[in-house]
């Protein structure tokens, strides 16, 4: 397996990931740079430490799940069922933004 077509998978699945559970993520951003606000350091330093260490979970079940696609399928499946997942969340998440912008529009 080649080192770009890993990183490549990697990507696709924690972007999936990230888009598909786009509230836990947002939740785990808020918590952190609740606890990090306890540092005392200034508030853009804390929201960018809480967005990247929020990151590092989703990052950690995409690699997983590219490589256990990977070994069970084969890389070509997991990386197509990586874009298909990130292309699907993606338009899952556009869809219930407008959804929630129509329902504000008619109260």
């Amino acid at each position: 397996m080649s080192w770009p077509l890993a990183l490549a998978g990697v990507v696709l699945w924690s972007l999936a990931f990230y888009l598909g559970f786009w509230e836990l993520s947002h939740r785990a951003i808020t918590q952190m740079a609740g606890w990090l606000d306890r540092w005392n350091a200034s508030e853009d330093l804390t929201q960018a430490l809480a967005s990247v260490f929020s990151l590092l979970p989703v990052l950690v079940v995409g690699g997983v799940m590219f490589l256990a696609l990977a070994n069970f399928l084969n890389l070509s499946w997991a990386l197509t069922l990586g874009f298909m997942t990130a292309v699907g969340t993606g338009i899952y998440q556009l869809g219930k933004s407008d959804g929630r912008r129509e329902k504000s529009r008619k109260r």
